[in-house]
């Protein structure tokens, strides 16, 4: 598969806060502009910095996309939605047209997105990740999502062992929050990552929403602006970026699954964790093929291949002088694909003592029903959204 990599801009950026004057080695000024009370960067700034082409647009489409041979950045105005690479990602604040007619894009998106994910070299918390923390979603009295094909919390665990086992084989140490089908509440999830040395965590979920609704998302908190009080969990938004792009990019080329993008949101889960942190929702339960198609052995092997991957891409992303590479998007078949094998349901979870939580409440699985994505879909998570 062609792989595109990202490379690092030759000019040296100091981030001082969102919203300041950025200065590059004296080359070049970064002054903000305010719009509907936002500060933006114009789109002419980032493509002298990245040394990208002129903004062009595709015939039939309001797109505005700047690009050089390694990396490509697409904005529309009015949208929080945006691509880079080819794969979808979620705004803070919508890109906008100023007076002029140039496109902007606010500076939190530029320094807690854009700029971690083409030069996660420079992101102030990195670390050298040795320790993958793997979370299945939901246990014990709380099942989570399921349809006729699929539980949630029983599929979460299956799927959490077969990524311990391939990260095992690629030399991380892997720590699971849960290896039993009981209750956990998210404070005692929290306490397993936070207790856990140059870690990073992944939380593994089931969507839900309309039943024509399907693909994978990857969330991570939603960052601080000048607007929001920060949270602790704030303090990794920018390696939080870099990882959730890593994963979802190269779940979605290893899958060939419809890419619904990485999206932020505030879940108690995310607020107050200490190490760089995404929730992953491998897909939807109400989706009838889509969920066949996740119980399929076949279909497992890619995902798992697809998660372990974008995790060491991130790991050595994060080295000094290195970049991110992601491959190419799929083209994806509508609608999903019929599962070619007969669909097998995982194993029954064993039923023996987690040692890594401290504590166990009972009934302190704190599911949180039928909540909303920021794009009108239902989605499961352990955690409450806040």
């Amino acid at each position: 598969m062609k792989s595109r990599l990202i490379i690092p801009a030759l000019l040296t950026l100091s981030m001082l806060s969102v919203g300041s004057i950025v200065q590059a080695d004296d080359e070049m000024k970064w002054t903000t502009a305010e719009l509907n009370g936002t500060s933006y960067y114009g789109l002419n700034l980032l493509r002298t910095f990245y040394k990208l082409s002129p903004a062009d647009t595709k015939k039939g489409s309001k797109e505005y996309v700047i690009r050089n041979s390694a990396f490509s950045l697409g904005l529309t105005p009015g949208s929080r939605e945006a691509t880079i690479s080819g794969y979808r990602v979620q705004l803070t604040a919508p890109a906008v047209k100023n007076e002029a007619g140039e496109m902007m894009i606010s500076t939190t998106d530029f320094v807690k997105l854009i700029d971690p994910i083409l030069r996660p070299t420079y992101i102030a918390e990195r670390r050298d990740i040795q320790t993958v923390v793997i979370d299945p979603g939901h246990g014990g009295t709380d099942a989570g999502n399921k349809s006729t094909h699929i539980q949630e919390s029983t599929y979460t665990l299956t799927l959490a062992r077969e990524l311990e086992a391939e990260l095992k084989k690629r030399g991380f140490n892997v720590v699971l929050t849960r290896n039993g089908n009981h209750d956990m509440s998210d404070t005692e999830r929290v306490h397993v990552a936070d207790s856990t040395r140059n870690a990073l965590f992944v939380s593994l979920h089931l969507n839900s929403g309309r039943s024509d609704v399907y693909g994978p998302e990857t969330y991570t908190i939603a960052p601080a602006d000048e607007h929001k009080r920060a949270m602790e969990g704030n303090r990794m938004d920018t390696a939080n970026a870099a990882l959730a792009f890593a994963v979802q990019s190269h779940m979605i080329a290893a899958t060939k699954a419809p890419d619904r993008g990485c999206r932020r949101a505030h879940y108690s889960l995310l607020n107050t964790i200490n190490c760089p942190a995404i929730m992953v929702m491998v897909g939807y339960a109400t989706n009838e093929k889509e969920a066949a198609l996740l119980m399929t052995e076949a279909y497992r092997t890619e995902l798992v291949k697809g998660l372990a991957n974008g995790i060491t891409t991130f790991k050595t992303a994060i080295r000094p002088g290195a970049t991110i590479t992601v491959p190419a998007p799929p083209r994806v078949a509508e609608p999903p694909p019929t599962a070619t094998q007969p669909v097998a349901k995982p194993a029954a979870p064993e039923k023996k003592k987690q040692a890594t939580a401290t504590t166990k409440k009972k009934g302190s699985g704190s599911a949180d029903k039928n909540k909303r994505s920021s794009s009108g879909n239902k989605r499961s998570s352990s955690s409450k959204k806040r």
